[in-house]
């Protein structure tokens, strides 16, 4: 079963009386502030790791 054209109008008339015309696009700049942050924390934590030197005392440690 996949999704039609009417269940997605449907979706975005409830959304919209839910959260009202004001709202909704508050809402989606946030979503994309929060996406923004993300892409960036994930490209520096890349960068961070690839500039580490991997210590294998620390990955396996003796027991």
């Amino acid at each position: 079963m996949s999704i039609g054209i009417w269940q997605i109008v449907i979706a975005g008339l409830v959304i919209a009386l839910l959260f009202g015309s004001h709202r909704i696009p508050a809402l989606a700049a946030e979503a994309a502030k929060g996406l923004k942050s993300l892409k960036r924390e994930v490209a520096q934590a890349k960068t961070d790791s690839a500039d580490a030197p991997f210590d294998e005392g620390e990955a396996n440690p003796k027991r």
